[in-house]
């Protein structure tokens, strides 16, 4: 009787927290909506095709950061090093380009991405040391790594086949959206159709329930910034390939983007929930308000601004949806 009584309360509570996803991801689309609105008002251009493709190809850089800390903070981590892995991956594939090729160029920026993710991890769970500690460590790390590797000068003239291989159109739909798409879809189906993903969200619901169960909760967890180190290694392919350089100090300031992508579209701080749609619909959203506050010249620190009252917004919106929960 007990047993069933168990089963019970745990179908409830997957169906509350896929409501309560519905809900964040509704929530998501409507600020969007409202977005559009209100810039179509002050700018008509703001609706225009060639303007929303724009908005697409510059929301890919964050929402690929964005997609890849969804596994971190889905196990209750977080990783505030991105931009320094997004910067000191693009240095070091930049420099060598012209040697590599662009084929073992892409696999050797996912890789280096990768290993430099599982050193966070690493060191976060063998020591038991908090991620956002170690972190904050590997942030002025990789950055000083970076600028050491390059002398602080700056990369230019990349090879104009690799920029096209990621930039250019792919019939009338820009190569980055279509990328996006592929991945958004991989991410979804990691964390809602693998036993991976399983033991990630046990992790961050409840670590040593998960231990208990048999999840070896440190590859776990390493796993997770392995993923987001891999992600932050394709970013930095599409920062490379747009911008058409690489500098020691790109990707400065992703994190507190990405973060904001994540937790815009659903994802809760305190790990265990995760949606792979809503970080991404969270990134367009950060994206569509940046061009459309560029489009009116407004101060980019507003941006900044702009940005950090939605992570707070986000955040209090989660705090107050898990006390509800605790409540009830």
């Amino acid at each position: 009787m007990s047993m069933m009584s168990t089963s019970t309360q745990g179908a409830k509570g997957l169906q509350g927290l896929k409501q309560r996803l519905n809900a964040r991801i509704i929530g998501v689309i409507a600020a969007l909506v409202l977005t559009f609105i209100v810039f179509t008002i002050l700018e008509p251009q703001f609706i225009s095709v060639d303007n929303l493709l724009e908005i697409g190809v510059q929301s890919t850089i964050i929402a690929f950061v964005a997609l890849g800390l969804t596994f971190v903070i889905v196990t209750g981590g977080i990783d505030i090093s991105v931009g320094s892995i997004v910067g000191l991956t693009s240095v070091i594939c930049a420099t060598n380009l012209a040697h590599w090729g662009t084929f073992i160029t892409i696999i050797a920026a996912i890789l280096i991405g990768s290993l430099l993710g599982a050193f966070n991890g690493a060191v976060s769970a063998i020591f038991n040391l908090q991620s956002f500690v170690v972190t904050l460590a590997t942030l002025n790390l990789f950055r000083g790594i970076a600028f050491l590797y390059t002398q602080g000068r700056p990369i230019y003239n990349l090879d104009p086949g690799f920029r096209e291989f990621f930039s250019a159109d792919f019939g009338p739909i820009p190569k980055p959206i279509i990328f996006l798409l592929a991945f958004t879809i991989i991410c979804f189906l990691i964390l809602n159709r693998t036993r991976m993903g399983l033991h990630l969200k046990a992790l961050g619901t409840n670590a040593d329930a998960a231990r208990r169960s048999g999840v070896n909760t440190r590859r776990s967890q390493i796993t997770a910034f392995v993923l987001g180190g891999a992600f932050c290694g394709i970013a930095s392919l599409m920062l490379m390939s747009r911008i058409g350089a690489a500098e020691p100090i790109s990707g400065t300031g992703f994190e507190l983007q990405a973060i904001a992508a994540v937790v815009v579209g659903g994802t809760s701080l305190t790990g265990g929930r995760g949606s792979i749609v809503g970080t991404v619909l969270g990134a367009i959203l950060l994206g569509s308000i940046a061009v459309g506050l560029t489009l009116h010249n407004v101060n980019a620190f507003v941006q900044l601004v702009v940005t950090g009252v939605i992570v707070l917004g986000a955040v209090l919106t989660d705090r107050f949806a898990t006390r509800s929960k605790v409540g009830r």
